[in-house]
């Protein structure tokens, strides 16, 4: 925290005071954490609500949604999940075969509905101490707050790519090649 102004440190510590006053006031668990249905365990739950934002993913962005999951319990998770009719596993045959994409089925869809529906009660109980206009302008903060994460993250893509290209010109490489 050494490059960090004055200014940012104070807001570091009073977000941090928020977040931990949150905790204590039992708001700060994610509306994703206890996903509740007669047949899946949470965490089956969590993919399917992920896989209805998101519509199709590859199994290791899935992994990463899911905190980190290691790929042989993601692996048992999609398996479970496929046997259920829920989900079903796709192939790149454009690319590279060993690419796996998860996608939900209609019954999969179904049951991720039903997720959301919990998932957008537990976060209107988190917004209803709030009044109109101050959850709005809330929402309004945190929407400007994800565009420039967003931003941030694409950023980083980009400059890790620049470091990734050659530092040899194309032309070169074409002279360099032909020689």
């Amino acid at each position: 925290m050494t490059e960090l102004s004055v200014d940012v440190r104070v807001q570091v510590a009073r977000l941090r005071n928020l977040l931990v006053d949150a905790a204590r006031c039992g708001s700060l668990a994610s509306p994703l954490a206890s996903l509740s249905h007669p047949r899946w365990e949470p965490l089956e739950l969590q993919a399917l609500w992920w896989l209805r934002a998101e519509c199709l993913l590859p199994v290791g962005v899935l992994a990463m949604r899911l905190g980190g999951l290691a790929m042989p319990r993601l692996s048992r998770l999609v398996d479970r999940l496929e046997e259920g009719g829920l989900v079903r596993r796709e192939r790149s045959v454009r690319h590279d075969r060993r690419r796996v994409r998860v996608r939900l089925t209609d019954e999969g869809r179904a049951v991720a509905e039903q997720m959301d529906a919990q998932v957008q009660e537990r976060m209107g109980r988190l917004l209803a101490p709030l009044q109109g206009e101050t959850r709005s302008a809330l929402v309004d903060i945190l929407e400007l707050w994800v565009e420039a994460l967003g931003a941030q993250a694409r950023a980083a893509v980009e400059a890790d790519e620049d470091d990734a290209a050659p530092d040899v010109a194309p032309d070169e490489l074409l002279t360099a090649s032909a020689a």
